[in-house]
């Protein structure tokens, strides 16, 4: 279940564009914008070439 790391609410929308990737939290006091990340923070799972 996804919970939103601003308010802690568990409902939200997934959105998807050419720029925007991640949830919109759908609670009333909250309505932030939850950036996922697909990219590795580990530098050994990138290839030479992301370098």
């Amino acid at each position: 279940m996804w919970t939103c790391p601003y308010c802690g609410g568990s409902h939200g929308l997934p959105f998807h564009d050419e720029q925007l990737d991640g949830m919109l939290c759908l609670s009333s006091d909250c309505g932030r914008f939850v950036e996922e990340h697909d990219t590795s923070d580990d530098p050994r799972d990138w290839d030479a070439m992301d370098m």
